[in-house]
């Protein structure tokens, strides 16, 4: 068969019949009655299809091919019975074709209306002895057992039977949406909650909580006039733990001397709690880029070769920033340096002995100029004391700190063993 059932009405019940179409193809179909009904029935779990023919038909004439074929594909036929059916010439050849070739018992009245009498029924009825309806008129609406008991005619099972499975269905899948209810209602509670931690660990709010808590700390000093000043420059999430480290200059006056305001970086060890984890003076504004391993890394220029700065890189480990190497760009600035000379930092106590009549080199090359100090171009190398600060890569030169922040490169041959 091609149809569970076909639908048998008057265009003028065409918005009920619609309806009642709609309900019959969502109705869910037990296991067991669709193996009772036609194990090779139409696939699904639904009683679909229903045909529902949607021409409107002329007043008279023959029935067409189309719809003979479909009531004889069909082994049940549902009647929306109305005044307008009983008259409709095409209703009754419906019915009477239908009634050829099917048993009685497989045709189910479903009458509307605003009558309270009995229904009228199409002529081909008349020689049917009490046909099987529902009763949707005066105002009624199809209840689920009045659709039960049409879905147990055109499946031809028990009406008990089918009611019983149904309402069994209907508490599963009330219990299922209980269960989804407060699954939802869980996964709502939890976005919630986790929002409101959200907002608590927002940049701004940490940013507010940063301020509060720093402006505590310098004012425990109970030094006298102190105007706290502090001098936010970055905030960032080094180790992507959704918690923010804060670059700030500590500009109160009590906090600056003759090298500068004290740069420092504060990491956030929870909502509140801060702790230090790198220390500078007279810096420059660092800068912040990607480390290979997912971190983020600072970079300052707080010393120089000449007037060319040098970057001091620092890295994130222990839980402190911590110097990883110094890098030279020859000449570049740092944002299109991609191929910086790497110098590999030395322990100053682990640091070799220099020659001190060695020239300082402004590059680690022999022919370089030598470097020079202050604002002019005059050279003051002269009575500096040479340390050494770090190996370049490759080894055949050496950094060395000049005069303060002044560095410079010389030799390895310059260098004595450690």
């Amino acid at each position: 068969m091609r149809f569970w059932a076909f639908l048998s009405y008057s265009w003028s019940d065409r918005s009920r019949a619609v309806s009642l179409h709609r309900k019959l193809e969502r109705f869910v179909v037990p296991r067991h009655a669709r193996r009772m009904a036609d194990p090779q029935g139409p696939p699904g779990r639904r009683l679909r299809p229903v045909f529902r023919d949607d021409d409107e038909m002329a007043a008279s004439g023959p029935l067409g091919e189309r719809l003979r074929t479909a009531i004889d594909e069909a082994p049940a036929m549902v009647l929306l019975a109305s005044p307008a059916s009983a008259r409709s010439h095409y209703v009754n050849l419906e019915v009477e074709h239908f009634l050829t070739n099917h048993d009685p018992k497989r045709l189910v009245i479903v009458a509307v209306g605003d009558s309270t009498r009995d229904p009228e029924l199409p002529a081909a009825l008349d020689h049917v002895d009490e046909p099987l309806w529902v009763d949707v008129r005066g105002g009624r609406r199809l209840t689920r057992r009045d659709l039960v008991r049409v879905a147990a005619i055109v499946l031809d099972v028990g009406f008990e039977a089918l009611w019983r499975r149904h309402v069994r269905y209907l508490r599963q899948l009330a219990a299922l949406w209980c269960a989804l209810v407060l699954v939802v209602g869980g996964v709502v509670g939890w976005a919630l909650v986790r929002q409101q931690e959200a907002e608590k660990r927002s940049p701004e709010q940490q940013r507010a909580q940063f301020v509060e808590w720093m402006t505590g700390e310098v004012t425990k000093t109970d030094l006298p006039g102190i105007q706290v000043k502090l001098n936010i420059t970055r905030v960032d999430d080094f180790d992507n733990d959704g918690l923010m480290e804060f670059f700030v200059r500590n500009e109160t006056m009590q906090f600056c001397g003759s090298g500068g305001c004290a740069f420092e970086v504060y990491r956030t060890t929870s909502p509140g709690a801060y702790v230090r984890v790198l220390e500078l003076l007279g810096t420059s504004t660092p800068r912040v880029r990607a480390a290979a391993d997912g971190t983020k890394e600072i970079i300052v220029s707080e010393l120089a070769v000449s007037r060319e700065p040098l970057y001091t890189v620092y890295t994130l480990r222990d839980s402190k920033f911590r110097l990883k190497h110094y890098e030279f760009c020859d000449g570049l600035v740092f944002e299109v340096c991609d191929k910086p000379t790497v110098i590999t930092p030395i322990p100053y106590e682990n640091a070799p002995p220099v020659q001190q009549d060695v020239i300082a080199r402004e590059r680690p090359v022999a022919d370089a100029r030598e470097v020079r100090v202050g604002a002019t171009d005059t050279k003051e190398n002269g009575g500096f004391t040479l340390e050494v600060r770090g190996q370049v890569a490759g080894g055949e030169w050496y950094l060395v700190s000049v005069w303060k922040q002044s560095c410079g490169f010389v030799p390895a041959s310059a260098v004595g063993s450690r």
